[in-house]
């Protein structure tokens, strides 16, 4: 199963990342088997790092996902939820400016 393949290539020396992308398009099965695998006794700790990310915008509150940060709270898992928001011109010419290890004036029409 996946959650034996979890503890078999997790440990705290070599820890697995999951990142996934859109998870508000996930069904509540999906999540639950993420719940499962972020709860187990076995793989908690510095063994599993989780990343979900989510458009805020496009979930209600009835989503499952905010079932699944209330069950992983719960369960004594650590979590941090993160909000981003959108860029300014500033911000994202400095970003582009770092990117391409110019200064940020040479760049800005980039931004």
């Amino acid at each position: 199963t996946l959650l034996r393949f979890v503890r078999v290539v997790s440990s705290p020396s070599h820890p697995v990342m999951l990142f996934l992308d859109d998870i508000q398009w996930a069904d509540s099965t999906a999540l639950d088997v993420i719940h499962t695998i972020l709860s187990d006794t076995k793989t908690m700790g510095s063994c599993m790092l989780f990343v979900g990310a989510y458009r805020d915008n496009e979930v209600q509150v009835d989503h499952p996902i905010f079932d699944l940060m209330e069950k992983l709270e719960i369960s004594n898992v650590q979590t941090t939820k993160v909000s981003l928001s959108g860029l300014d011109q500033e911000d994202l010419n400095t970003m582009i400016s770092d990117a391409l290890c110019l200064y940020p004036r040479i760049c800005k029409s980039l931004s």
